[in-house]
């Protein structure tokens, strides 16, 4: 046998498997494409059954996008307060701090106070000293004043004994 024919043999086999291989897939195709198109029937059917109950269903869902709204709201609603009660806390410890150093200023007033009033009461004992002593300086000085009285009466005593001696001495110049 010449090789040629073997080869056209070889290629009849090949063609041969190949027709049949074809017509195999073919067949598994079609058998394939028929399921497919029965599962595609099935899913329309089942999507125009579901289209009254999605319309239903939003329907059904529609008071619940205003309550979805409305909870919205009220959240920003929310955050706003949060931020307003931050803005609040920063301003109440502000004023606490303002309200610290009040009572830091008024601990020192007091403790100024309290030493002016101490300064005065080491003045007021000083004055009740000098007091004291101006009291006894005046009833010593009255005393002396009586007596320098005294003294001055009697020295006016002693100018009028002497001036009478005067005169009578006067007298006396007279002689040689």
């Amino acid at each position: 046998m010449p090789v040629t024919r073997v080869i056209r043999i070889l290629s009849w086999c090949v063609s041969l498997v190949g027709i049949g291989l074809f017509g195999y897939t073919m067949t598994e195709q079609t058998s394939i494409q028929g399921q497919m198109n029965h599962s595609m029937t099935q899913l329309n059917g089942d999507l125009q059954a579901t289209v009254p109950l999605v319309g239903k269903t939003a329907k059904a869902l529609n008071p619940l996008t205003a309550t979805t709204s409305a909870l919205a709201t009220i959240e920003i609603q929310e955050e706003k307060t949060v931020q307003n009660l931050a803005l609040m806390n920063r301003h109440l410890q502000a004023i606490g701090a303002s309200e610290q150093m009040i009572l830091s200023g008024m601990n020192s007033v007091y403790s100024t106070t309290t030493a002016v009033s101490q300064n005065i009461g080491s003045v007021s004992r000083a004055n009740g000293d000098i007091l004291t002593a101006s009291t006894t300086s005046a009833s010593t000085a009255t005393t002396e004043a009586g007596r320098l009285g005294a003294l001055n009466q009697q020295t006016g005593a002693v100018i009028s004994q002497l001036r009478q001696l005067n005169t009578k001495l006067a007298a006396l110049k007279l002689v040689p």
